[in-house]
């Protein structure tokens, strides 16, 4: 399913006119229009302005998640940082990060034992 597919079940499930959308959203009518006819493509200001007026997720939108929301993650930030870092590395990378963590994860064993 592709964003103007998506967009119009959400106009029509809400039951708003594109009048009301475009004003809702500050868009020209012409504009909104294009993007329920498949004719443009909103810029990424744009795509999160729809989907925090429909309350979905941008990947929802674009037809790459049957899911209005994503699912809750339970990784704090930090966690969430790290797993985006080492997916962005090329394999050897990070193999390098998984065995500098080990040694981290060693040391603070060692550090723990001793003060047990």
């Amino acid at each position: 399913m592709n964003l103007h597919t998506r967009l119009k079940e959400l106009v029509e499930e809400l039951n708003i006119t594109q009048r009301q959308l475009s004003a809702e959203l500050n868009l020209a009518p012409t504009t909104l229009n294009g993007y329920l006819n498949g004719h443009r493509e909103p810029d990424f200001c744009t795509l999160i302005r729809i989907a925090n007026y429909f309350d979905v997720s941008a990947d929802y939108l674009l037809g790459l998640s049957g899911n209005k929301k994503p699912a809750p993650s339970s990784l704090s930030p930090s966690e969430g940082a790290l797993i985006y870092i080492y997916r962005s590395l090329e394999p050897d990378w990070q193999k390098l990060l998984m065995e500098q963590a080990k040694l981290y994860l060693s040391h603070f064993e060692s550090q723990s034992r001793e003060h047990k």
